[in-house]
């Protein structure tokens, strides 16, 4: 796959003086970073927080206590607001409970632009998933699919939302099974990994939160679906050689067989369901790991059919065209800010 990464255009894409953003799921990953980027480039932010933040990283913004289930209290939130970033909603694509995710992501989704809508906010910016492409996979894919449907739905000249689906987000404060690789690979309690050459597309929270910032401000972004990420060509083996670089290790020259991985994976799992072993090895991270070999053969049969009319899960060219910008960061870039961060 080519890489998106290239000069970075620059339409004047900074808020008015006195511009409000609403940002849910504020105090996340993702949304942390964003909350930096909206106040350094002058925007008003207010976070919407199920509990007051006492970190330091909101004290430039307003806090406003409440959740997606309180119609009221959205509604309030939403009052004089210019744009909605809507983070929040149940994140971990592993949780099979169906009525969780549709209550949080899908019905939190739906009061939320309900609010939106009451108090005449202009912009909507909906974070969903790459994995809402296809949501069949997972109940989480599920719900993701189904917000972004009603949040499209609601559109009109007067509430124009616009949708990023991420791939997997990397980043300073970052989670799941990459930090998970990271750690482990740092503390030496990881042996080497089978010889793994899926594609894991990747992008860096900073270039999402650009992305984001850009798709608020630019009218082109009006009711479409951006699919974000760097371009680059990442697989679980290059991240590894590319943690061992960093940590100014060698990387072993042998790898661990599969099955050997599977089986021990399997373990990981069956210690921690009975109290043995708290961890996260489970099939879960084998399967993420492992990628598009863990699919069934529908599921594999649907994404080539997909790739076949034209669907790339993380192409950057209509960014470039409609928002002026391509990522400009990578991995290994990152990663050395990453691991200070861990160390700190």
């Amino acid at each position: 796959m080519p890489s998106c990464a290239g000069t970075v255009t620059s339409p004047d894409h900074r808020p008015k003086e006195g511009d409000l953003a609403l940002v849910t799921g504020a105090t996340g990953f993702i949304g942390r970073h964003l909350v930096r980027k909206l106040v350094e480039s002058g925007w008003r932010v207010r976070a919407l927080v199920r509990k007051e933040d006492e970190s330091g990283l909101l004290d430039r913004c307003e806090q406003w206590l409440g959740t997606l289930q309180d119609q009221q209290t959205l509604a309030t939130a939403c009052e004089g607001v210019d744009v909605v970033f809507h983070l929040a909603g149940i994140a971990h694509a592993g949780i099979g409970d169906s009525n969780a995710l549709d209550s949080v992501n899908v019905e939190g989704t739906r009061k939320l632009v309900a609010a939106s809508q009451q108090q005449r906010v202009p912009r909507f910016i909906f974070f969903s998933s790459i994995l809402a492409a296809t949501p069949d996979e997972s109940a989480y894919a599920a719900s993701k699919k189904r917000a972004e449907v009603l949040v499209l739905e609601a559109a009109n000249e007067g509430f124009q939302p616009a949708i990023l689906r991420p791939v997997n987000v990397y980043g300073v404060g970052m989670r799941g099974n990459i930090a998970g690789l990271i750690r482990r690979i740092r503390k030496g309690s990881l042996p080497p990994l089978p010889k793994l050459q899926n594609p894991v597309p990747l992008v860096s929270v900073d270039d999402l939160v650009e992305v984001a910032c850009r798709a608020a401000q630019a009218p082109a972004s009006a009711g479409q679906i951006y699919p974000v990420g760097d371009g680059q060509s990442y697989t679980p083996l290059s991240l590894e050689s590319a943690i061992y670089t960093a940590l100014g290790r060698k990387k072993p020259a042998w790898h661990t067989p599969r099955m050997v991985f599977f089986l021990a994976s399997l373990l990981a799992q069956t210690a921690n369901s009975v109290g043995l072993w708290k961890n996260d090895l489970g099939l879960r991270t084998y399967r993420n790991l492992v990628g598009a070999g863990s699919r069934t053969p529908g599921q594999e049969k649907r994404q080539e059919e997909r790739q076949e009319q034209g669907e790339n899960r993380d192409d950057c060219e209509k960014i470039a065209a409609e928002l002026g910008y391509r990522p400009v960061q990578t991995f290994q870039d990152v990663l050395p800010h990453i691991l200070a961060a861990m160390e700190s």
